[in-house]
């Protein structure tokens, strides 16, 4: 019996380690975005200034380290005590991240250095001035929340150097403004990719293949042979309490996957979703139903604890059922102590195959 317990233990660690292997966290390089925002200097107490102006723009990041943006702005400005002009012009931005750029993270924090040509529309209220081309320089730092993998927003505060275009005299000095810009932007691809270690994307893209399924498949039914098995044995033996020594105590050593969530967070973000792949394609071959065992954050509030972890069973719930169709019936929860079950690999939530 203990050396059934241990080719259990043997094969589900193999299964564990090689699925864990091929997963790594890189940043997706020349990642195509568009953008959109507004900006203000309204809180400028001088006699010309940006009231509100609209931006629409595109932009790619080359690496972590070195990202651009061009836009297009447009809107109003503020002229001497009580006149209004207008504003049109164009952008262009270099941005790095401070913060962010190694790992997916709900909040970055880039450094921005742009540049703009600008024309201004006085109509007649500078005198002789009806317009005025000029070029900007801005320095600023951009707070991001990444709402999802692909959307995320941003504010952006800052200071820019430009002409004096609101002062017929000093026209040609400069002065320095502060501005705040906030916008949205969604990119064309997830800020990070999963890929395989020393592979290329295209490698690591394709799909398992059938032989490994059936490896897996195989590897599944040998325990579940051995599993039944010792149910047997024990029956036989009449030991006391057999459910939690036969089929509890060998669940903790069948094939398992790790889920990893952010620090009190449920979002289930795509490099963690793509574990559940093999399990959900081999749940519609098969009628086994699974079991979740969530670990939460320690936390001294219990319902606060107790919240999340069921939080983070739905995220896990919601992949299966939607994504491969799987009955709801068929995914169940245990808990950690249900099952003796020790959690020394720190994970947020692990699945375990159980047999119906």
């Amino acid at each position: 019996m203990m050396k059934k317990s241990l080719i259990l233990a043997a094969c589900a660690a193999l299964i564990t380690v090689g699925s864990n292997a091929q997963e790594t966290e890189t940043f997706h390089k020349y990642n195509w975005f568009v953008t959109g925002g507004v900006n203000t200097e309204a809180f400028m107490n001088t006699d010309g200034y940006v009231t509100a102006t609209g931006k629409i723009g595109a932009g790619l990041w080359i690496n972590p380290w070195a990202g651009l943006k061009l836009e297009g702005v447009a809107g109003n400005t503020h002229l001497l005590t009580d006149s209004r002009g207008q504003v049109f012009g164009g952008h262009l931005t270099y941005m790095t991240h401070l913060y962010g750029g190694k790992k997916y993270r709900p909040f970055n924090l880039n450094a921005v250095l742009g540049m703009g040509f600008y024309h201004h529309k006085f109509g007649d209220i500078l005198q002789k001035y009806s317009y005025m081309n000029i070029l900007t320089g801005n320095l600023g730092i951009q707070a991001v929340y990444n709402i999802t993998p692909k959307w995320s927003v941003y504010v952006e505060p800052g200071i820019s150097l430009q002409p004096k275009y609101y002062d017929v005299n000093d026209k040609d000095k400069l002065t320095v403004s502060a501005y705040l810009s906030a916008g949205i932007t969604y990119s064309f691809n997830n800020l990070f990719d999963n890929i395989s270690k020393g592979k290329s994307k295209e490698v690591a893209a394709k799909p398992v293949n059938s032989a490994e399924i059936d490896r897996m498949n195989q590897q599944i039914n040998d325990m579940r042979a051995q599993i039944e098995g010792l149910q047997d044995e024990l029956e036989k033996s009449k030991v006391v309490d057999a459910r939690k020594k036969v089929v509890l105590e060998p669940m903790r050593e069948m094939p398992a996957v790790n889920i990893q969530f952010d620090t009190m967070g449920d979002y289930l973000n795509e490099q963690e979703a793509a574990k559940l792949d093999d399990i959900g394609v081999w749940m519609q071959d098969h009628p086994n139903s699974i079991s979740v065992v969530p670990f939460a954050d320690s936390q001294a509030d219990v319902a606060l604890e107790k919240e999340l972890k069921q939080k983070r069973v739905d995220a896990i719930t919601k992949v299966l059922t939607e994504k491969y169709g799987i009955d709801r019936k068929r995914i169940l929860t245990a808990s950690a102590e249900e099952l003796g079950y020790v959690n020394k690999t720190q994970a947020a939530a692990m699945i375990i195959f159980m047999s119906e």
